[in-house]
């Protein structure tokens, strides 16, 4: 059986922006059978596109065809955001388009997300979801429309008419790291960061452990270490370990070079040897001082 198909879209003052879009979907032979557009409240001009929606999919060619799902944005307490303009509404925008989109994909849809319609805050957050959430048959879409179609705020086009989908590549979490399918058990968008965030120093602890302790020789490991902790000049290194300022600078030489291999890049100088590890060595001192990580 064929995956369901759906269109969420965001909305600002122009309900032509969705209809537009959905019409350019089914042109394209797209089954979209369900659209939910996501909107603002506590203004008249939205309101109206809210009602110009609503009277649309009453009749045809949407009737008995596709439903129309509308989803305010609220806070925590159910109060209808007004605009997306404030930190907080702009926080509780987010969590609602992702949920939406999350909530989709529990329910085994296709998707199209169509960025148009409201605030450009809202567009960055669209495209931070499809990242996230979208699996590779899902699809992220930009509405163009000029011209004649844009003056006349038609809700439907017609032959001619200046308005196009533009599709927006979307990295697929799956490409980026097998570790993101977990991503679809969380349903709050900054909780998914979070963890994000995690995932990434974790990985980047990884990385550096397994070059400290497998790549790296001991007497290499020795002066970088001591570099990467304190900070010292090559001469420093040489008088703290009762080395040759010879020894000390072959070492480093041989460690970025190595550090270049290991992280495949073109060459390290000794900042970013330090940047490179200063998350293992920061753990490492935190494990041994019984600190929490």
């Amino acid at each position: 059986m064929p995956a369901k198909c759906a269109l969420i879209a965001t909305l600002g003052t122009e309900p032509q922006v969705v209809t537009a879009g959905l019409d350019l979907l089914l042109d394209r032979q797209e089954p979209v059978s369900r659209v939910e557009v996501i909107h603002t409240g506590g203004n008249a001009t939205i309101e109206q596109a809210v009602e110009t929606l609503r009277t649309a999919f009453a009749m045809p060619p949407y009737r008995d065809r596709i439903t129309l799902d509308l989803t305010p944005i609220q806070d925590r307490n159910g109060r209808i955001v007004s605009d997306v303009e404030t930190p907080s509404a702009i926080q509780w925008a987010f969590r609602v388009l992702y949920r939406s989109v999350w909530r989709a994909k529990q329910n085994g849809e296709r998707l199209h997300l169509l960025l148009a319609g409201g605030r450009k805050t809202l567009s960055v957050f669209a495209l931070v979801t499809a990242q996230l959430l979208f699996d590779k048959e899902d699809a992220l879409w930009h509405l163009y429309s000029a011209g004649e179609f844009l003056a006349s705020r038609r809700l439907h086009p017609q032959p001619g008419d200046e308005v196009h989908l533009i599709p927006i590549p979307v990295p697929l979490r799956e490409a980026l790291s097998p570790a993101l399918t977990h991503l679809r058990g969380i349903e709050d968008p900054y909780e998914a960061l979070a963890h994000l965030q995690r995932l990434d120093l974790e990985k980047r602890t990884r990385e550096a452990q397994i070059f400290v302790e497998t790549v790296l020789t001991w007497g290499e490991r020795r002066v970088v270490e001591r570099l990467v902790r304190e900070g010292l000049s090559d001469a420093a290194l040489a008088q703290t370990l009762h080395l040759s300022q010879r020894t000390v600078e072959q070492h480093l030489r041989s460690a970025y070079s190595k550090a270049a291999v290991h992280w495949g890049l073109e060459d390290v100088n000794r900042a970013q040897l330090v940047a490179l590890l200063g998350l293992y060595f920061q753990y490492q001192q935190d494990k041994n001082t019984g600190k929490p990580s």
